[in-house]
This record gives C-alpha cells, structure tokens and sequence, in this order.
C-alpha cells in the first residue's frame, strides 16, 4: 500500500567543527600588535593626535591635532580611543596603547555582526565560514590591529548588513540594526557610505522577495530611530562651531568624493583593478564559485543582498576622484558572505590545491619571518644580518621569552592545523586564516622591536628637543604647514611641542619653522638658518628640517 510522506530537508550531518576554535582563532588573531609600540604609519599619528588633544583639551565635538581642526573623519573611534585611555592610561599601559584597544573591539564587534548576517542569510554554521574567511582576507590584517578609525567604519556596515539581512525575518531588530550601523558609519566615515547602505536599502525591493510589508515596515522604523542619532554630532557641530561645520560641508562631508562644495569624480583608471585582486584574497574567487554554483538561484536574498552592496560598492570606487584601500575595504564584508554561500560545495581537488598554496605561500613567510629574527639577533645568515641592520640601524638585538614562546606555540599550532586529515572547503580556508594569524602574530611578536626602531619617531622629535636645549630662546615659537599633521601630532605627543600653523598670523611671527623636505641637505630662502635636521633611521624620502629667522 502506497503512503504519502512530506519533504523534508535533509538534515547536516554533525559537525566536526568546534565554535570555541573559532572564537580561540578571532581572539589570537585580534591582539598581536596592539601593544608594545609607538604610533606608526599611516593612520596612527593622525588618530592619536586627535585622542592626545581630546584627553588635554577636554573637547571632544571637534577633532584638533595639536590645536588644529581635524575633520577628515567624524569622532566617534576617537571618542572610545579617549574612553580606554582615560581608563587605563597612564597607570597601567601608555596612552598610545591604551587608546588602541578600540580597535580590537570594533574588529570584535564586527566579526560578531557579519557572523550573524552570514547565519541569517546563509544558515546554520555559515556565520563562521563567512567570520573566518574575513578575517584570513589580505585587506584586513594590517588595519585591523591599527589605531584607525577605518576599522569602526567596518563595524558600521557589518551592523547595517545584518540590519537588513534581518529585515526579512524580524523587522523591528533589523530596524534597530540598521539604526545603529547607519549613525556608526555617520560618526565614523562619511555621507556616502550611509548613503551607500540606503541606497540598497531602498534598491532591495526592486526584487520580489523583498516587497514585504516587514522589510518596508523595518526600513521606516530604522529611518525614524537612526536618523536623529546620525544628525546628532553634526548639527552640534554647527551650532557650536558654525565655520567649522561649513568646512566640513564644503570639503569632507562625502569623504572620497570630498564635499559639497568641491565635488570631484574619477580617478586615474586602473588603481581599483591592480589593488582588489590581492587586497579581496580570499574572498573574491570563492565568491565567484558561489555565483557559478548558484547561477540558478540568484533571486534568493542570500544573493541579492552582497551582490547588490557589492555592485553599488564597486559603483562608488570608480567614481570616486580619491585611490586609498580605506574606502576598498568595506567590499570584504559583502564578498565574505557571497564566498561562504558555496563553500561546502567546494570540489575536493580545488580544496586541497587552495590549502598547498596557503600552506606552501603562508608556511615559507612565517619561515621567512624565523630566519629574520634569528639574522637580526645572533648576526646569521650574514647577508640578511646586514639587510637587518641597513634598515633599521638603531635596533639593538634583544631576546623576550614571552614573546619567543608565543610564537612557538603558535607555530606548532599552525603545522598542526595544516595537517588534519579529511580536507574540506571549510578546513582550507581555516587553514589560510590560521597562517594568516601566524604569519602577522610573528611579526608582531618577533620583530616588533626591529619595527619600532625603524617606524618610530621618537627619536627624532627627542633629538630635535636637545638641539632647542641649546639655543638662546628653547621654548620660542615653532611654526609647520597647515596640513603637516603628523609633526604637529608626534611632536606633541613625543615632546610636548606645540607646532604652530605658519598659515595664520600668530604664526607667521613664529622665528622658526619646522619645515618637512625631500632634499637633503635643505637650503632655506633668505635670510632664515638651519638649525638643526633630522629622520628616522633608514629614511631617505622623509626629512625634517628646524629653521630659524635671525631676531
């Protein structure tokens, strides 16, 4: 006799994956480096100039270094960065490290968030995939242990990704999600990348799935809650510093594409095309075998929602008149999900050729990295021993247990990962993540010290310091260029030198000049002398000149 049974999806087979690992792997991968050294290049200076003024001035509306306005970003990761490092600084870590600590929590927060959206998209299980394959992607790893605000940016599109991936299925969290990812990215990065998330927001139902009443109920709401908060720090801005709100309009308001007075389109073709390539890896080719794998299925949210932020990401970077890898970056938290959407359909083959090439490229760097501290320690290899010391003079060998053990644990722990048995799409791209955390753990662990002699600039403003102990007047005026940021940001920092903006008239009185050159020696013009010149260590591009004007 013939009995009629329902469908029913197949179940997952249990999996072998353990979520404390992974939360084991985020945690490793979030600390090296935010600890034990100066402030470095690129964004470091800036950002720490802001928090110092903040902590001395007590004015946290308007960014200042050193007393200049600062208003390329908006304040909320200066605002956390002053938050840990009135907390912990100066009793327990120096200020520069204390204010790092935002970093990790808005990295935290934002693997939480994308974690969550790839679960909702996605599935059961496919949060992970899609947090490890973040984490392992290129573009990440080096700001994402920096003090840079780019990294709440991050945090901002993530919360708005699950907003809206949520939508669907519980609107008024999606709203609050939403909310709250769109006043980040306001007090974070720019109009255009709120404008980005609302631009997809209201593009979504042009797909049918999407014509809900939920997801038009949980696009309102978010409207209604978040736009107060997102107009909150500007309107105070205008009210309290009216010039300095129209500057803000003028020229930074839209942040790639400037403001609204100078709006500038397009940049020198093919920047984009030579940095994604790298900078998505891993993300972008496995994202492309989901859209191969699911060619049939695009009309499903769990395509439509990356592919649409994708599309109007890569929208915006060909447009945009500016070339920097901040405002790639947020394309990684779309193609993450994409890259997760197949990930367990990956052939067997293709696996294991990605896992040789992550164990045979991550594994010779990591070795690469073992052979350098051990030159710039103990003097072998030779030729290496002299590179070391050719590009950072200044280090003194030095040998830290803590760190030494570290690193050796670590580096077990990636040989034992690489050679687990049974290999799947997911064991390989953990495998890339996991020697992408070695990879930058070592470098944090071993070299910091080398680093820092050679990226600091400590010594170069106590060296100018003990130049002005010997003039008549040590504490007259010094003056720099409007927009010599960093100077005025390290050399405050470093030792207490207030550099004056020589584009003002109090400071075009100042009898010296802190002027910032290529040339070396530098002639000044006229009548002014030098008085003291001085880089870091192995720098041949970047020289800092002191000159003074005879009274």
């Amino acid at each position: 006799m013939l009995t009629y049974s329902p469908h029913t999806p197949p179940t997952l087979p249990k999996s072998p994956e353990k979520p404390w690992l992974l939360l084991l792997l985020c945690f490793v991968w979030l600390w090296p480096g935010i600890f034990g050294h100066a402030p470095w290049k690129p964004d470091e200076p800036y950002t720490l100039g802001v928090v110092h003024w903040m902590l001395h001035s007590g004015d946290g509306l308007v960014p200042r270094i050193g007393g200049v306005p600062f208003l390329d970003v908006p304040p909320l990761y200066y605002w956390v960065a002053v938050g840990f490092a009135k907390l912990l600084s100066p009793w327990l870590l120096p200020l520069h490290d204390a204010a790092r600590l935002a970093t990790p929590l808005f990295m935290s927060l934002t693997f939480l968030l994308l974690g969550l959206a790839g679960r909702e998209l996605l599935g059961h299980r496919h949060g992970r995939s899609t947090v490890v394959i973040l984490l392992g992607s290129l573009g990440l790893i080096e700001v994402g242990h920096q003090l840079s605000t780019n990294v709440a940016t991050l945090t901002g599109f993530a919360a708005a990704f699950y907003g809206l991936a949520l939508a669907l299925r519980r609107g008024f969290l999606g709203a609050i999600a939403l909310a709250l990812g769109s006043t980040v990215l306001m007090l974070s990065g720019s109009l255009v990348d709120v404008a980005t998330v609302w631009l997809v927001a209201l593009l979504l139902p042009l797909f049918e799935g999407w014509r809900t009443r939920q997801y038009i109920k949980a696009i309102t709401i978010a409207l209604a809650l978040g736009m107060p908060l997102m107009l909150a720090w500007p309107l105070a801005l205008a009210k309290h510093a009216p010039s300095l709100y129209a500057q803000w309009w003028h020229s930074l308001a839209l942040g790639s594409f400037y403001g609204f007075g100078r709006l500038g389109l397009l940049h020198e073709f093919g920047y984009y095309l030579r940095l994604l390539p790298w900078f998505t890896w891993p993300a972008w080719p496995l994202a492309g075998w989901a859209l191969w794998r699911g060619r049939r299925r695009l009309n499903e949210a769990r395509y439509q929602l990356p592919l649409l932020f994708v599309g109007m990401l890569l929208l915006i970077l060909v447009l945009s008149p500016r070339q920097n890898q901040l405002y790639a970056r947020p394309l990684l938290l779309p193609l993450a999900i994409l890259a997760a959407a197949e990930l367990d359909s990956l052939r067997r083959g293709v696996a294991a050729l990605f896992n040789w090439f992550g164990v045979m490229a991550l594994g010779l760097a990591s070795g690469l990295m073992w052979l350098g501290w051990v030159a710039m320690n103990f003097g072998w290899p030779a030729a290496l021993a002299h590179k070391a010391v050719k590009y950072s003079p200044t280090y003194l060998p030095q040998l830290n247990g803590l760190a030494i053990g570290l690193a050796v644990v670590l580096s077990a722990a990636w040989v034992w990962a690489v050679t687990r048995k049974r290999l799947v799409g997911r064991q390989a791209v953990t495998n890339w993540a996991v020697g992408m955390t070695l990879l930058w753990s070592l470098a944090s662990l071993l070299w910091l010290p080398w680093l820092d002699a050679q990226k600091s600039y400590a010594s170069v403003v106590k060296s100018m310091q003990a130049t002005l102990l010997t003039l008549p007047t040590p504490n007259a005026c010094i003056a720099t260029a409007h927009h010599h940021h960093l100077p005025r940001a390290l050399w405050y920092y470093h030792g207490d030198i207030l550099l004056a903006d020589y584009d003002t008239p109090s400071g075009r009185t100042c009898p010296r000049r802190l002027i910032l050159t290529a040339e070396t020696p530098y002639q000044p013009e006229g009548e002014w002398q030098v008085k003291w010149q001085g880089t870091r260590p192995a720098e041949k591009r970047e020289y800092y000149v002191l000159i003074e004007r005879p009274s």
